[in-house]
């Protein structure tokens, strides 16, 4: 066989290699990430619900979500994926076809390993250029739904607060949704503490104004009580047929924020501003220990000093009487060395925080490429175990791998782990169970059988 036909060759096997993932992996992206963002969505429900948001601003919450999640979803439709196909290709005993001719396993898996690594670097770049901007996007609209006031619903025989501001206390005795009519009615006038004011009504309706901002509350055929607690004893009623009460900011209506602050989290920055807050921190740790030792060193220099001035006291016989500046100076020092102290550990927090957030970026797209190594051997040994067992093994795997990413997580912020080891310690387990598995697959390439421990699950045979 000429070069130019092994390079045909080598390109039509890469191509078809390659075309099995593509099913899967679409399937498990599209599965996995529609799992998470309802998860997300149920999760944010509870800030979401009784305020009066369209449906515009909903999708909007839906799809500033998706960027978020397809960054953690991605190496888990890679797994999927190749479980899936080399699943597809040991069942149909087309691998075994391919060494047959020569093919060594490592070379079946070159085009998916090649792959991998592109869908790597593009993750990397999305979690760069278009996560950070997203997640501040979503950040900002959450915080504007948070200052929106809950929707006016109206509960018979309990007392309601339109405004949200305790200004009027509403309690009807019955309701009528059709009409939107309050029979019934007793309202307490909050507004003016210095006045005690009731209004008792036989009906009324509550309607909002034009500016869809505020409200009026029409009544019909009732008295008001009035009281002023600075004029004790006068009283006064007054009977009406019609009365209205204008209520204000009692509108649900979204605000949105016009203008950027320009503070933004550690996960709603890019690599380059994570790396220059890195710097930064870094930069106030260094002047603030030198602070710290210079004060340190003048305390210490202040105590050995009076400690020889009062035993020469002591000998000539003044006492150990020490005056009140010296007294002062000291605890001065002591409190700019615990200032300087809590300082230096909340920058240091900071930057391992950013350097976290840094290493994050780089070390989920990795896994994309480490997960190649651990599902095709995986795959090949399932045989069709189709995408149930694809997915549900996937799951399984990635739940630990993002456990342990969490915990490294955790132990970097609370400084018991280096940031770069805390994110890339679930990836070097991975990856030394993946290489395990590849070279038992290699080895046992040749006798065409792929044998594992004996605590692996295998299938029985049945006649």
């Amino acid at each position: 066989m000429s070069r130019w036909q092994e390079w045909i060759s080598a390109r039509t096997l890469s191509l078809y290699t390659l075309r099995e993932h593509l099913g899967p992996f679409v399937f498990g992206l599209v599965i996995f990430t529609f799992i998470m963002l309802m998860n997300q969505v149920a999760r944010q429900f509870q800030s979401l619900a009784g305020k009066g948001l369209g449906a515009k601003v909903i999708i909007e919450i839906f799809l500033l979500s998706i960027p978020l999640t397809v960054a953690v979803t991605i190496p888990m439709a890679v797994l999927v994926a190749t479980m899936a196909a080399f699943g597809r290709l040991a069942g149909d005993n087309e691998i075994t076809a391919m060494r047959a001719n020569g093919v060594g396993f490592h070379q079946i898996l070159m085009p998916t390993i090649m792959a991998a690594l592109l869908l790597s670097f593009a993750t990397i770049w999305f979690n760069d250029t278009i996560l950070p901007d997203s997640n501040h996007r979503l950040s900002r609209l959450m915080q504007d739904i948070q200052r929106t006031k809950p929707t006016v619903v109206l509960e018979e025989k309990r007392f309601n607060d339109p405004t949200g501001l305790g200004d009027y206390r509403i309690l009807p005795d019955r309701l009528n949704r059709e009409t939107n009519m309050m029979y019934g009615l007793r309202i307490l006038d909050m507004s003016d503490l210095s006045v005690q004011r009731t209004i008792f009504a036989d009906s009324g309706r509550l309607d909002y104004t034009t500016n869809q901002e505020d409200a009026v509350l029409t009544l019909w055929d009732g008295r008001v009580h009035h009281r002023d607690i600075t004029q004790p004893g006068e009283y006064e009623m007054l009977d009406f047929e019609q009365q209205q009460l204008v209520m204000r900011g009692v509108s649900s209506r979204l605000d949105r924020a016009r203008e950027d602050s320009g503070m933004r989290s550690d996960r709603e920055m890019n690599l380059g501003t994570l790396l220059e807050n890195v710097r930064v921190e870094q930069a106030r740790i260094d002047t603030a220990r030198q602070e710290l030792s210079g004060v340190v060193t003048a305390h210490v220099a202040t105590l050995i000093g009076d400690t020889l001035v009062l035993a020469a006291k002591d000998t000539i016989g003044f006492g150990a009487l020490r005056s009140q500046a010296p007294i002062d100076q000291e605890r001065f020092r002591a409190n700019t060395v615990e200032r300087l102290s809590q300082g230096v550990d909340y920058a240091l927090r900071q930057r391992s925080k950013y350097l976290v957030e840094y290493h994050k970026k780089f070390a989920i797209p990795f896994a994309c490429l480490i997960f190649i190594l651990v599902g095709a051997p995986i795959g090949v040994r399932a045989k069709r175990g189709g995408y149930g067992f694809a997915m549900g093994l996937s799951t399984l795997a990635f739940v630990f791998y993002y456990m342990a990413l969490t915990g490294g997580e955790d132990l970097a912020d609370r400084r018991l782990l280096p940031p770069w080891l805390a994110m890339w310690l679930a990836n070097i387990v991975f990856l030394a169970f993946g290489i395990w598995l590849f070279s038992r697959a290699s080895r046992d390439a040749r006798t065409h059988k792929l044998r594992l421990p004996k605590w692996w699950p295998r299938r029985k045979l049945t006649a």
